[in-house]
């Protein structure tokens, strides 16, 4: 489906259908946004046909590009861009999916497969303001770009509980759960990561009057994006070391119970072993032994293994072996 919103000082707002798009593109006082949403076979050949990109841009457009990029065609900037899917966070999935802009002086191209919420917002915007469209195309691009960063904030607030919450449970009760939960967040910390960083380039070159197609004053709206991308990146490194550090306390911690375990363990084979020994002498068939014969024998026995363990321990907790 090919939407198209567009906005001149003498019309005002108006929604053309897309037969209109040739004589639209004509008119350079037009400002206008067509949207690709999931589009057919025969609205993807508009990208050729009518606005002549070029066809490696629309090879990228019709497969999905992994990392964000930005290419410049001289007469337009090719930017793609990452935003999160808000489909895959029903699902309590963390999932990504690209946003394919093209950048004119006179209008801006967006293609995606799928719903993609930053778009509906901005368009939901313009409909009810339409002076959004009376800028520049490029102040278009920064305010859907400005969303789809934005909804990056709400992930990592999540992440930011989430490894509060392990902290916690680490130092209250671990368990085996503990540390798959742990490798899951810096999973889903190094996926981001490997979208968050490029994506933080193709802002700073915009930010940073490296294309002519990007004016002075919208650079510096670029730059504010910029910060935010750069906030998130730096989120993402320091959560990243907090989860190092929380595999590292777990480890230590159970590695500490262990300890403990074994240390008990070992006291209590320690203890056994003089006890054992007598109770082994004593099993042996010899005609004549130390009270043996004599009524209170088994008590004498029994009182001096009392003796014997209670010594050691006392002996233990001396040396502060326990």
């Amino acid at each position: 489906m090919i939407n198209i919103l567009a906005y001149s000082p003498e019309k005002g707002f108006f929604e053309p259908g897309p037969e209109s798009l040739p004589a639209l593109l004509k008119d350079n006082s037009i400002l206008k946004w067509i949207d690709f949403d999931n589009p057919t076979n025969e609205e993807v050949r508009v990208l050729s046909d009518v606005f002549r990109f070029h066809p490696l841009a629309i090879e990228d457009c019709l497969s999905f590009v992994p990392n964000p990029k930005i290419d410049d065609y001289v007469d337009y900037l090719y930017v793609v861009i990452h935003g999160i899917n808000a489909e895959a966070l029903k699902r309590d999935e963390l999932e990504t999916h690209d946003l394919d802009i093209f950048l004119g002086k006179d209008y801006l191209v967006t293609f995606h497969k799928g719903f993609f919420r930053s778009i509906a917002l901005i368009k939901e915007r313009c409909r009810k303001n339409p002076s959004i469209l009376a800028g520049h195309s490029e102040a278009l691009m920064h305010k859907i770009i400005d969303s789809v960063i934005d909804n990056y904030l709400p992930i990592m607030d999540d992440f930011g509980e989430d490894i509060d919450a392990i902290e916690k449970e680490i130092f209250a009760k671990p368990n085996k759960k503990t540390p798959e939960k742990l490798l899951a967040l810096k999973k889903d910390l190094l996926y981001l990561r490997r979208i968050v960083h490029p994506q933080r380039e193709i802002l700073r070159q915009l930010s940073g009057g490296e294309y002519k197609q990007i004016c002075l004053e919208d650079s510096f709206h670029f730059k504010d994006i910029y910060d935010h991308i750069f906030m998130i990146s730096e989120l993402i490194e320091t959560y990243r070391d907090s989860i190092t550090s929380s595999m590292d306390v777990y480890l230590s911690i159970v590695s500490n119970r262990l300890n403990q375990i074994m240390k008990v363990l070992t006291i209590i084979a320690t203890i056994m072993l003089p006890l054992t020994l007598i109770s082994g002498i004593y099993g042996m068939n010899f005609a004549y032994m130390p009270l043996k014969d004599s009524p209170y024998g088994f008590f004498i026995l029994m009182g001096i293994m009392a003796l014997i363990g209670t010594g050691m321990l006392w002996f233990f907790k001396k040396r502060d072996w326990w």
